[in-house]
């Protein structure tokens, strides 16, 4: 785990085995995250306040580049007018920032810059905290967002939520967002969480004022499972009940992901749009088997029963894959689906064998993994008058250490 955050994780025990009420996050200390951009280029960059630019001589990427660090030094004869819109490119190795007016700052070290708290909009998103610009040989240019805790779960939350939901809703999942989080943090060498879904969904702060409204409602809190940071996952729509966390992923049993049942039948993304047809020789080379011969299909149940995957076979061999690595593999919706002979249509509930030429048709509900908190569910909860931490508790269990929670941020 990051080093910056074994203190802190420390502090968050005590104060869970001691428990005090939230409070508010205003004049305390407060985790600061790197968090990994993904955006198109060309990138336009526009300061929201006064910047100070900074640089780093060391071109290495392996230790994460705080601002904190004292290898970063000013940089006396370059200034970012925040006024202004800048271009960011990266040509030749060289790091290029072009201004609307024609200011132009080049080089090929590492720069940060240091926002007075206004933070900077990127290609036409607010970004809170300081920004990371580092040309990498490898991998081009590589974007950087330092940001405080809070206001990187107002942003996750805005970009896996919906603004119409209840703020209890809301609350739940700023909480399981939190918790996921610190819980998350060590999943990559460089920076501690990326922007895209291998981590959490994070596109900049969001405009409607619900989302912090949560988040502020709900400041420093996180769930645990004996003293630690659980791994709140969360997910769209389960498709009516969620899953165990073993059955879809590889790993022990937790008793805080355990399958319960969903109330997510009227969300948006319950029913898939449409059904998925997949030939024998389509699945064949996604599995790197034989695609010409007969494939053998074998469901794979759980201890008690329930079909979490599929074995399939040919003459050289074969390969088994759970319902969420079939899901990546064939792009589908959700983990919750049944399989189908087409055109015959007749349910896969046996093993049998499929001749060349033959389809299976994927029909499925929900969205997602389908382990954890649903979302869509969440909301159908806050709907009917459920607070935010009965909403949590329904989804995670009474595992969880429920009565505890506490104000990580002090």
């Amino acid at each position: 785990m990051n080093r910056r955050f074994q203190g802190w994780i420390i502090l968050l025990i005590f104060l869970l085995a001691t428990y005090s009420p939230p409070v508010s996050a205003e004049g305390q200390i407060e985790p600061v995250l790197l968090i990994r951009l993904t955006l198109k280029p060309q990138v336009t960059l526009r300061g929201l306040g006064p910047i100070t630019l900074y640089y780093r001589s060391e071109k290495d990427l392996a230790e994460k580049p705080h601002f904190s660090s004292a290898s970063w030094q000013k940089v006396e004869d370059a200034a970012i007018y925040h006024q202004l819109s800048w271009q960011v490119t990266m040509v030749d190795g060289q790091l290029i920032l072009h201004s609307e007016q024609g200011d132009l700052i080049t080089g090929d070290l590492p720069i940060l810059l240091h926002n007075s708290g206004s933070g900077f909009e990127l290609n036409g998103a607010d970004y809170p905290g300081n920004l990371i610009l580092w040309p990498d040989a490898d991998e081009g240019l590589i974007i950087l967002n330092e940001v405080g805790l809070e206001d990187y779960v107002c942003g996750v939350l805005g970009s896996e939520a919906y603004a119409s939901w209840s703020l209890e809703a809301l609350k739940a999942n700023a909480v399981a967002i939190r918790s996921y989080t610190i819980h998350s943090l060590g999943k990559h060498d460089a920076f501690d969480l990326c922007a895209e879904n291998h981590c959490q969904v994070y596109r900049g702060l969001p405009q409607a004022a619900v989302f912090r409204a949560a988040v502020t409602a709900t400041a420093g809190e996180v769930l645990t499972w004996r003293g630690t940071p659980i791994n709140a996952v969360y997910h769209s729509s389960s498709g009516g009940r969620t899953r165990n966390n073993e059955d879809v992923w590889c790993g022990l049993p937790l008793p805080y992901l355990r399958s319960v049942e969903d109330f997510d039948h009227d969300g948006r993304n319950y029913q898939w749009p449409n059904a998925y047809l997949c030939s024998v020789e389509e699945l064949a080379h996604g599995l790197i088997l034989p695609g010409e011969q007969a494939l053998q299909v074998t469901p794979i149940p759980s201890v008690n029963g329930e079909r979490v995957g599929f074995w399939f076979g040919g003459t050289s061999g074969g390969r088994g894959l759970k319902n969420e690595e079939l899901r990546r593999l064939l792009g589908l919706p959700s983990a919750n689906f049944r399989v189908f002979c087409y055109p015959e249509q007749t349910e896969i509930t046996q093993p049998i064998v499929l001749p060349p030429g033959a389809s299976l048709l994927f029909v499925g509900t929900g969205s997602g993994h389908g382990v954890g908190l649903s979302q869509w569910g969440a909301a159908a909860l806050a709907a009917r008058g459920y607070t935010y931490q009965q909403i949590l508790r329904h989804y995670y269990g009474t595992e969880v250490d429920w009565e505890n929670y506490a104000t990580a941020v002090r």
